[in-house]
């Protein structure tokens, strides 16, 4: 309930921040690759039995991150019905995260290729590097997919983490081949 919440919110004061835009403009890189950063605090209904932030609750939060980053691009684009659906995504942790911390999320656009967009998230409490993740999502509209060029993405941009990352997805499933 209050990741949901958390999302009405964040939608209903995204909605009114953004400024209209000519329609069909074209997105820079730079623009695309801009930072998202949300800042949490931690209540009791994010805690986990074990007294710190359970691991769900890190995807939710890159959840949020990821479409405050999508509704941004498609109102500067003129788009109105670009979802995402996530292909793969790992965190690794590195100090917990309490109860009543301030949590700041920043999550950027690392790469993409021709079907795939890689964002790069980073967790902060105090300045302090908490979890880094990783998502590879693919965009979609009510005609199936959409390559990320629908947001002027065209050139493949992919670096050493992510060519790295998919070599290690693509090991696991040949081993289950």
């Amino acid at each position: 309930m209050n990741m949901l919440l958390r999302f009405f919110i964040m939608i209903s004061l995204l909605k009114r921040e953004l400024k209209p835009t000519p329609k069909h403009a074209k997105l820079s890189q730079s623009e695309l690759q801009a930072p998202v950063t949300q800042r949490y605090r931690i209540l009791p209904q994010d805690m986990g039995w074990r007294n710190h932030l359970p691991n769900y609750r890190y995807l939710s939060f890159i959840e949020l991150n990821i479409t405050n980053w999508l509704i941004s691009s498609c109102h500067k684009k003129g788009i109105k019905t670009l979802r995402w659906v996530l292909a793969m995504q790992e965190v690794v942790y590195l100090k917990p995260v309490s109860f009543l911390d301030k949590l700041e999320v920043k999550s950027h656009l690392l790469g993409w290729d021709e079907k795939y967009l890689y964002f790069q998230h980073q967790f902060f409490v105090k300045h302090q590097l908490r979890a880094v993740g990783l998502s590879k999502i693919i965009l979609s509209n009510a005609n199936g997919k959409c390559p990320p060029s629908d947001l002027d993405l065209t050139a493949v941009n992919l670096n050493d983490v992510i060519r790295t990352w998919n070599a290690n997805q693509d090991a696991i499933k040949a081993q289950l081949a």
